[in-house]
């Protein structure tokens, strides 16, 4: 089975995040989270896949946007920075040293 990383937001982040997002988000926190349930279980009946949220803050999403060669402020760069800071963390993880 296949694990995709999607984007969690803060409750607290989400009008920021409508300011940056050059897609339209529903109006609401609790319609954002109606509206990504229902694509996470779209997904996995249509490609067998499981989800992994990555807390994304404004300013980490910023940052990653700011650093593509062509900026994109869309969801779709919102889930890939997701992906990016999943991988990231993995990395440093498997990269340090056994604890003594």
């Amino acid at each position: 089975m296949t694990i995709e990383y999607i984007a969690a937001i803060n409750e607290d982040d989400y009008k920021t995040f409508k300011m940056i997002v050059t897609t339209e988000l529903p109006s609401d926190f609790a319609m954002w989270l109606r509206v990504s349930e229902k694509g996470k279980l779209r997904a996995f009946k249509e490609r067998g896949v499981t989800f992994d949220e990555v807390e994304v803050s404004p300013i980490e999403f910023g940052v990653y946007c700011k650093a593509l060669r062509r900026p994109d402020f869309s969801i779709v760069s919102l889930d890939q920075c997701a992906r990016a800071k999943a991988m990231t963390e993995a990395s440093a993880f498997y990269d340090a040293p056994p604890e003594a």
